[in-house]
């Protein structure tokens, strides 16, 4: 089959496609049952073994509904109460076979992402350590192993096409919620306490005078408005996948009433990243299905509305304002790396005491904090999340129509994959979130479902892999961008 000789041209070698091969034989056999919570059916991840219990799971949605509607700043009496620690904790301890499966060596050679995050784990720590600095060692480490156990949380737990509609279906939901209610108070119609939003330096006027504008901020993590645009868009493209479900009832109409909100929050926002990030989103979602012109057409029809209706927010300056100021930013940081923390970086959370504020830039922050070693973990990510969508949607492209998966829902979930990873990536070109959870759960997403895609493949098969050929493509596609970068400060920061 062509999409079988698609899979295998980029394989690894003989000896480790013929270990793949044979354990993709596997995936048909029934698991051994364990005990009567854990189900019989065959594994439908290329991880394979036993699921997680479905309690795990439950306690998994649970955690991520919290990162969003945060309890304690909803009911002020729960804010002593550790409600996000216990959850997280639980789901761990009733999920910890699965999480030992995937932290081995075969599991973590058929998922680099995986490898990719632990691997930023290490790099913290020894960005610290080429600094003999033991105290950022040990609070940075731990720092980030939170989120480290987060995303072995989402790989391990979602393992079924089933559960990762689930956790798309809880994040769409109450990230909604979480949005509403910051539109809600950013109109005046009730006044939330534990809403605040903020009004920004925007420039100065002809006249001298400093030109602000009121922004709307979320909850919690969320109350930088230009993070909170890209999370707006990234929930209105799970939105219009729920919306476009066939199976769903009338209730689904429902889904267009969230985007009209979250279409009136992102203008709220006032940002320029956020509607670049729903630009790039858009491309991606129109290039595999209608081609590169429909693709380019809408780029440009986009541009050209924006600049007429979106007011500060179509206005993109990079020679003044704050989008200089960013480029200024970005500056500091690159030329940090120009000194013997080339390689370790100048330690992670450095860039503030280094620059005076963070990067705006997660690849230029990874980068500078973490240096060559760090920041190419982290692009990897990226790279190999980039990679194994690309494929799929190359594959879908050549068969003229035909599925490629037996489950319809993992068919029809690719675009919208696609659209989520690049508009996070593009939301993180002014955005330093290098460190925190949701950057993980659109990573972890787009890994658990390259899993669940591998396996659902005419002939299961790891759509990406750990090897020689893989690591020399993200080495150059990191040492490529970090060059853009130069160059693109060398024009425009002056």
């Amino acid at each position: 089959m062509a999409n079988d000789a698609n899979l295998t041209q980029d394989a690894p070698g003989e000896a480790d496609h013929q270990q793949m091969m044979g354990y993709s034989q596997t995936l048909r056999k029934p698991a051994t049952i364990r005990s009567p919570r854990r189900r019989s059916s065959a594994p439908t991840s290329i991880i394979g073994g036993t699921s997680a219990p479905d309690n795990a799971y439950y306690l998994f949605l649970l955690v991520n509904i919290t990162l969003f509607l945060r309890p304690a700043e909803l009911v002020p009496a729960l804010a002593n109460l550790p409600i996000y620690e216990v959850l997280i904790v639980s789901s761990f301890f009733l999920s910890l076979d699965q999480i030992k499966r995937n932290l081995q060596m075969p599991m973590l050679k058929r998922q680099p992402i995986t490898l990719c995050v632990i691997g930023v784990l290490v790099a913290v720590a020894l960005s610290h350590a080429s600094h003999m600095y033991f105290y950022g060692i040990r609070t940075s480490t731990i720092a980030f192993l939170k989120t480290l156990i987060y995303y072995m949380l989402l790989v391990s737990i979602i393992d079924s096409p089933q559960r990762l509609k689930g956790l798309l279906k809880a994040v769409a939901i109450s990230s909604s919620i979480m949005i509403l209610l910051c539109v809600i108070d950013y109109s005046g119609l009730f006044d939330f306490e534990f809403i605040k939003h903020v009004s920004d330096r925007d420039g100065v006027s002809d006249a001298g005078e400093t030109i602000r504008v009121f922004r709307m901020r979320g909850t919690g993590i969320f109350q930088d408005p230009n993070d909170l645009s890209v999370l707006i868009v990234t929930t209105g493209i799970l939105c219009l996948f729920f919306f476009n479900d066939p199976s769903a009832s009338s209730l689904r109409f429902f889904w267009i009433l969230s985007m009209i909100i979250l279409g009136i929050g992102l203008i709220y926002t006032r940002s320029r990243g956020g509607l670049l990030t729903l630009g790039i989103a858009g491309m991606v979602f129109v290039l595999p299905k209608y081609g590169k012109k429909a693709a380019i057409a809408c780029a440009i029809v986009g541009m050209a509305g924006l600049t007429v209706l979106a007011g500060r927010q179509g206005k993109i300056d990079l020679n003044s304002g704050t989008g200089h100021d960013r480029i200024l930013l970005w500056r500091e940081g690159l030329t940090a790396l120009k000194s013997p923390d080339l390689f370790f970086g100048i330690g992670q959370g450095e860039y503030s005491d280094l620059a005076g504020l963070a990067a705006h830039n997660s690849f230029v922050h990874a980068f500078t904090e973490l240096g060559i070693f760090g920041g190419t973990l982290f692009i990897g990510c990226f790279f190999f999340a980039g990679l194994g969508i690309y494929r799929l949607a190359r594959y879908q492209s050549s068969n003229k129509g035909r599925p490629i998966f037996r489950n319809s829902e993992l068919e029809r979930y690719l675009p919208y994959a696609g659209a989520i990873l690049a508009a996070w990536c593009g939301g993180m070109m002014s955005l330093s979130r290098c460190y925190v959870v949701p950057t993980y759960m659109i990573v972890g997403a787009s890994a658990a479902y390259l899993n669940l895609a591998g396996a659902s493949l005419a002939k299961p098969t790891p759509l990406i892999y750990w090897n020689k050929q893989h690591l020399l493509r993200l080495i150059g596609v990191s040492l490529g961008l970090l060059a853009a970068l130069f160059v693109f400060v060398r024009i425009f920061a002056h």
